[in-house]
């Protein structure tokens, strides 16, 4: 077996967890625990190693930094060693100036801003991270860590704060006015948000805010910080998120952008989580630039230094967002179909294939689709949807309309060599009707491991594997 997929495999943990009981109905077939939907993940990827050689076959793989799987997959661990270690391993402090530090890490990056006062810290990264941040911090300095700065709630930001609270460190820390809603959320959603969609080890998630490490104090818009006789302006925007907020420091001309500019088309679409505000987002990228800084350092991919290239990074992405924005507004205004809309929204020509703009992570469909959900409401202006019966209802239907299952199973198998995407669908109205008939789901796991291919979006790829782990999850509860 190749030896990445079994690092790859080996960072998803198994869970235990109990036989369960016999498939009683279509309710219980639909709900797998977080800890099987971990495990059967694993299993998925050991199977079909192609899927772990597609996820790393991109320049961007490490989202800018170095890749590690155990990191990957265990984000709000406090625990895990290897993912520690290879914080540590991997870890890359550059000097930005005297006294302005950029640490790059597996998938995140973080800032270290040395004052009179003591150190400014932007983000702490993920929980593995901080210990080992700690230690780097006394390396580059004498100073004690006077400030944490979050630039949003997500665990690859804001989860290794715990490590300083416990080693009896009581930093002034900011974050946003609505940092504490959104990061309660999350705990609220723990099983969904973070250990379903995000891919972790449940073990590893946050029950409860106890556990986090909040701010001491919060703000919305500007606020201007200052620190050893020097001055840094915070700004609030929405953009990945609902708290996000970007840093600049005048003295230093450089801005800390979070996740706002990323090395590749930014996650800007990610079906997976809540709102993004694609239209802000812009407005933030383009506040950033009329600072005109030198240096630009976001939280994702490499430090971006010199007036004129920080000036052409931000203008690409915020084009690239008007862009989006105006077609899909365009659109709605003039009666089109949500779905006529989603597809026919595309990067102007000086903006197509522009490097900063690689489908790595989501698309422009994406995108797209990310503005309408703003824009609108829940329906999707198919007047049949607006009551719509239920999926396994109208997937019986289809089915029995081709003919039966067995019919309709052949037209799915043709379907896989000219129409991937038809066949898909096809084969979700299939386990919708037929959960516990193995043919189905055989031909199922078929479908999605031709559809994951290298240059499938990272996004899609978590989305399809997903899908393929619950569908192993049916197996075996039929097997049983």
């Amino acid at each position: 077996m190749n030896q990445f997929v079994k690092s790859w495999a080996a960072g998803l943990a198994l869970v235990a967890c109990g036989n369960g009981v016999a498939v009683a109905d279509e309710a219980s077939l639909d709900a797998p625990k977080p800890g099987e939907l971990f495990q059967y993940t694993r299993a998925v990827v050991m199977e079909y190693p192609h899927i772990a050689q597609s996820m790393s076959s991109s320049k961007h793989d490490g989202f800018g930094g170095p890749s590690s799987r155990a990191i990957a997959h265990h984000m709000a661990s406090r625990t895990s060693e290897e993912a520690r270690q290879d914080a540590r391993d991997m870890m890359d402090v550059q000097q930005i100036d005297s006294r302005t530090w950029f640490i790059v890490m597996p998938w995140v990056n973080v800032t270290v801003m040395e004052t009179d006062e003591g150190l400014l810290l932007l983000d702490t990264g993920y929980a593995p991270a901080g210990p080992v941040l700690i230690d780097v911090l006394k390396e580059l300095s004498d100073k004690p860590l006077h400030t944490i700065i979050f630039t949003h709630h997500h665990l690859d930001h804001a989860y290794g704060a715990w490590a300083f609270q416990q080693a009896g460190m009581t930093p002034r820390i900011i974050a946003s006015d609505a940092f504490l809603t959104e990061m309660g959320l999350d705990v609220q959603l723990a099983d969904f948000a973070n250990a379903r969609m995000n891919n972790q080890d449940p073990r590893d998630i946050p029950r409860t805010m106890a556990e986090m490490v909040a701010p001491t104090e919060t703000f919305t818009g500007t606020k201007t910080l200052v620190m050893g006789g020097e001055t840094f302006v915070l700004h609030t925007a929405r953009g990945e998120t609902e708290d996000h907020v970007w840093i600049h420091a005048p003295e230093r001309n450089i801005v800390v952008s979070g996740d706002f500019h990323q090395p590749f088309l930014p996650n800007a679409g990610n079906g997976k989580r809540r709102q993004r505000h694609i239209d802000e987002w812009a407005q933030a990228l383009r506040a950033m630039a009329a600072t005109k800084p030198d240096t630009l350092l976001p939280m994702h991919g490499p430090a971006i230094q010199g007036a004129d290239l920080v000036q052409e990074k931000l203008d690409t992405v915020a084009s690239a967002f008007e862009s989006i924005v105006a077609q899909v507004t365009e659109g709605l205004n003039a009666g089109l179909s949500q779905d006529a809309i989603i597809h026919s929204v595309e990067l102007p020509p000086e903006l197509k294939d522009h490097p900063d703009l690689d489908p790595y992570y989501n698309t422009v469909t994406d995108l797209a689709k990310m503005v309408v959900r703003q824009y609108t409401g829940w329906w999707d202006g198919v007047p049949s949807h607006w009551q719509a019966p239920r999926t396994r209802t109208i997937a019986l239907a289809v089915i029995e309309a081709a003919g039966g299952i067995d019919a309709f199973l052949q037209k799915t198998q043709a379907l896989m060599a000219s129409d991937i995407a038809t066949a898909s669908q096809f084969a979700d109205w299939a386990v919708e009707a037929y959960p516990e008939n193995r043919a189905v789901l055989d031909l199922s796991m078929d479908v999605y491991a031709k559809r994951i291919v290298p240059g499938t979006p990272l996004n899609e790829i978590s989305v399809y594997l997903g899908h393929m782990a619950k569908l192993k999850w049916r197996m075996a509860r039929l097997d049983q």
